[in-house]
This record gives structure tokens, sequence and C-alpha cells, in this order.
């Protein structure tokens, strides 16, 4: 059963703000101290699209879906850029367990750790420019 949808064409991180003020309740209601960590994945994978899919581009819009299900939260973010090679990205439940170095921090690449560390699922399409992300919540119904 669908609890909350959410579609919105983004043009800048700014509107992040507006967003926030959507999906905020849901996700104090369903994810409680860890809001903060998926709120900060979402919000990571719209920046990467606009820096790096768009390269900053005001005038091309990010699609971001957001949906809360009965036990899990969706989200679906696309940028219309030539997209990445994502697979350069150990994307395996080992990476769950991996702690970079302080100098791999320096790099690109930092937000899809986080990503993938928060998130019960991250996948990306074969293009490289439309990821998943899905997060069950603390407590089942």
């Amino acid at each position: 059963m669908l609890k909350a949808s959410y579609e919105i064409d983004i043009f800048h991180p700014k509107q992040l703000r507006e967003i926030r003020r959507k999906i905020h309740p849901h996700l104090v209601k369903e994810f409680g101290k860890d809001q903060l960590l998926v709120d900060a994945s979402i919000s990571e994978a719209i920046i990467n699209a606009w820096e790096h899919g768009h390269k900053r581009d005001l005038e091309t819009p990010i699609h971001l879906k957001i949906h809360f299900l009965n036990g899990k939260l969706i989200a679906r973010v696309r940028d219309q850029g030539d997209g990445f090679d994502w697979r350069g990205f150990q994307l395996s439940s080992d990476m769950k367990h991996w702690f970079p170095e302080v100098r791999d921090l320096d790099d690109h690449g930092r937000g899809i750790i986080l990503m993938f560390r928060v998130m019960d699922v991250l996948r990306y399409n074969d293009k490289g420019n439309e990821c998943l992300l899905m997060k069950k919540y603390l407590r089942q119904e």
C-alpha cells in the first residue's frame, strides 16, 4: 500500500530544502535517528546527478521520485547526462564493511560509499544516469 509519493524535477540542489520539507515527517517517523543518513543519501544522489551528470546545468532537470511504501522507502534519481561507469565502484556486500583510508576521501566516490553503506539497496541502470535507493523502515507495521 502506498503511503506517500513525491515526484519533482530538480534544476538546482537548493531545491533540496523544498523536498526535505515534504519528506521530513516521513523520514522521522520511519527512520528515527537514521533519518539524517537517509536524507544525506538521497541528497548525495541528487548532487552527484547535478554536478557530474548535468555539469551544473541549470536548464536540464534531474527527475526525482520518492515513494514511502509499507515497509520501505524507494527513491529514484535520474539525470539526462551521459552516465558514468559505476562498475568501477565495487558495489558488493563487502563494501558495507569497507572503511576507506582518509586519503581516499579526497577523491570522488565518497557519495556512492555513503549511499551504499546507508541504504539497503543501491543500484544504477546500465548507462549510469539513474540510481535506485531502497531502505527498509526501522520498525515494520
